[in-house]
């Protein structure tokens, strides 16, 4: 059932009423359409799947590096992991 997540949500900083999702946030692409085409910042919504609460989170596939640019620090790190594996290759 969607509309509810029993984990933390990741805000930002909720203790300043900052509600923005942060990346590795439960509540990015599991919210549903309730017919807003813009979040409260004005940016359009959905960025992806639609994301739970006010805020769509500004996904960029290529930010690797979570700075909110891709630029050649995503590319140096892309170019460094081509080909590589994140766990071990099974025997």
């Amino acid at each position: 059932m969607k509309g509810n997540i029993n984990s933390d949500p990741k805000f930002v900083d909720p203790e300043n009423g900052d509600y923005r999702l942060q990346r590795g946030s439960p509540c990015i692409d599991s919210g549903t359409d309730t017919g807003l085409t813009t979040d409260l910042d004005g940016k359009p919504r959905p960025i992806g799947g639609y994301d739970m609460g006010a805020y769509e989170f500004p996904y960029l596939r290529s930010d690797i590096d979570g700075d909110g640019r891709v630029d050649e620090n995503d590319l140096f790190i892309f170019q460094r992991d081509w080909l590589t594996q994140t766990a071990p290759a099974s025997p």
